[in-house]
């Protein structure tokens, strides 16, 4: 098994930080995740928040192409259908090209109506924008002249370079919380970035891809989780964060929401205890035997850890966290 961190990267209202201090302690964070044995490290795009979320993904990556030596790094993950996909896969095969080889590419089809509306799409588009920009990808990253007749992209003859190291592309992971995002990710062959713990939404990616032609547990399938390991008592951990990790779960109650859609909406209430059952919280015997029986049943190959978070001290309480989660628990994940 590998496993990845991921970070926000954006200011919380519970600590005044400048912004480039806030960045550089994302980056040194990430270099110490690399130097802990972490597999990959892994960044967010959001656009036009308030708060900063997820800001130049090519940024970054770009960074972290420089600091780090060993580790994977990726995209956790492009919004695809707000960029142009031939844009996004000569930016991505550069980035490829500057990291030697070790770029991963997440793509979702993003879950906040705002951005869509920044960028003068309906986002009931958003499945039709996502299945051009998966098609246009692929064509593009193989350096061939791409002919493409969409509802939404005409291309005819246009040519991507460089193409990337990684042939015959870079992994692609495909986010999805629901069944129709998880038969996408299956229809195209694709790894599977799952945010979601339902047996249905797995057995449907499981399903699509073999239908495709691409063969069951053929991909890698990752899950992301929110981990505190801890010899304290998991509730006095909870009391003194709850309001940092009540920052990080209300937003993406409140973007789900706008959506109108069930299947996204946590079904909530804004309050800080409402939250309690999404962050794992205790010792590495607790956190491994929680962590085993998903991983059997779901068929995970990877774990993204959610890493501190916004508000959260990385320098002092953030990488003792992450030390201790280094130390008591990576070591099993990764024999699994």
């Amino acid at each position: 098994m590998r496993i990845g961190i991921t970070l926000e990267m954006r200011k919380s209202p519970h600590r005044d930080q400048a912004w480039p201090e806030l960045w550089e302690d994302c980056l040194w964070f990430f270099e110490q995740a690399e130097r802990l044995g972490f597999d990959s490290l892994l960044v967010q795009e959001h656009f036009f928040t308030d708060d900063g979320y997820g800001p130049s993904m090519p940024i970054f990556l770009g960074a972290l192409a420089e600091r780090t030596t060993t580790a994977r790094i990726g995209s956790y993950i492009y919004v695809a259908p707000l960029h142009h996909p031939l844009a996004l896969a000569q930016e991505t095969a550069v980035l490829d090209q500057l990291s030697g080889g070790r770029l991963d590419v997440g793509v979702g089809i993003g879950h906040r109506v705002a951005e869509y509306a920044a960028f003068g799409y309906n986002p009931k588009t958003r499945p039709s924008r996502m299945e051009e920009s998966l098609d246009l990808l692929k064509a593009a990253w193989t350096g061939e002249p791409v002919h493409y007749s969409g509802k939404y992209f005409q291309i005819d003859g246009l040519q991507v370079q460089p193409t990337p190291v990684q042939q015959p592309h870079p992994p692609l992971w495909v986010a999805a919380t629901t069944v129709p995002a998880a038969e996408r990710a299956g229809r195209h062959g694709a790894n599977l970035a799952g945010a979601s713990v339902d047996p249905e939404v797995h057995a449907a990616y499981q399903d699509a891809l073999e239908a495709a032609g691409h063969g069951r547990h053929s991909t890698r399938v990752s899950n992301p989780w929110s981990i505190t390991v801890t010899d304290e008592n998991p509730d006095a951990v909870w009391e003194r964060n709850k309001d940092h990790y009540h920052y990080r779960w209300d937003y993406y109650r409140k973007i789900r929401t706008e959506f109108g859609d069930p299947d996204l909406d946590y079904g909530l209430e804004p309050s800080p205890e409402a939250y309690r059952a999404n962050e794992l919280i205790g010792d590495a015997d607790t956190v491994l035997s929680t962590l085993r029986p998903y991983v059997e049943s779901l068929g995970l190959t990877d774990i993204v850890l959610f890493g501190p978070h916004p508000g959260i001290d990385l320098r002092t309480q953030g990488l003792e966290s992450l030390e201790k989660f280094a130390a008591e628990v990576l070591p099993t994940l990764k024999e699994w």
